[in-house]
């Protein structure tokens, strides 16, 4: 054990105590998250689908203030777009919707951003042939909208990290199953796992949504382990 964990350390890996070591070893199951974990954690903006009148540069331009305050990986895809080449306008009544997306204020009007069930808890219809379409492709969606309509849809795509596909085939060949949990939309999911390998997917998931497929692992009698932030 005390050897195990120097050898840990010199890898970058701190285990807290011994019994989370032996803990590990009994493993069956690793559930991960998908962005920066199975995929690089470096999104680009792939395109701005402008579904409005206004011009694509005042609409980036909203995108990327608001999401300028988020914490999300795909917001740096989007704030990076519109570096040095845009000023954004100023955001108030900021506010993160947890697993869905965030809320703010400019100049007056109220603006969503976020997922498909972000846009549809505000009772509004997206393009249903935009979205199957790109996240088929393994793209994402972030949507941007007022109140009363959808004025763009961004599309961020995340790549599989270079060295998932052989980790995941590592674990299946010692026998431990893979699971991914994301709050990503399920055809995005599903590109991502089956270029990785993956056995189950859980996609559009809440964070709590994320716990309880955990806790029925556990239920099951698996021993679970967790990778990501998620």
């Amino acid at each position: 054990i005390v050897v195990g964990v120097g050898k840990g350390a010199r890898e970058g890996l701190l285990i807290k105590d011994a019994a989370s070591l032996e803990k590990l070893h009994r493993v069956d199951v690793i559930v991960a998250d998908k962005t920066g974990t199975i995929t690089k954690g470096q999104p680009e903006l792939i395109s701005l689908v402008n579904l409005s009148s206004r011009p694509d540069e005042e609409i980036l331009g909203i995108l990327a203030a608001l999401e300028k305050k988020s914490e999300h990986p795909l917001a740096k895809a989007i704030t990076a777009a519109a570096h040095g080449s845009l000023t954004l306008p100023a955001v108030t009544d900021f506010e993160a919707l947890r697993g869905r997306g965030l809320r703010g204020r400019i100049g007056g009007t109220e603006y969503l951003a976020g997922n498909l069930a972000l846009i549809e808890s505000a009772g509004l219809k997206t393009k249903p042939e935009i979205i199957e379409a790109e996240t088929a492709k393994g793209r994402t969606p972030v949507i941007l909208a007022t109140a009363g309509e959808i004025l763009a849809i961004a599309l961020v795509a995340d790549p599989l990290k270079p060295e998932a596909k052989n980790a995941i085939s590592q674990l299946h060949k010692m026998g431990i199953k893979v699971v991914m949990l994301t709050g990503d939309h399920r055809n995005t999911a599903r590109h991502i796992a089956d270029q990785a390998g993956i056995n189950e997917v859980l996609a559009e998931a809440m964070p709590q949504d994320k716990l309880a497929r955990i806790k029925e692992l556990q239920t099951e009698g698996h021993i679970v382990a967790m990778a990501g932030d998620g």
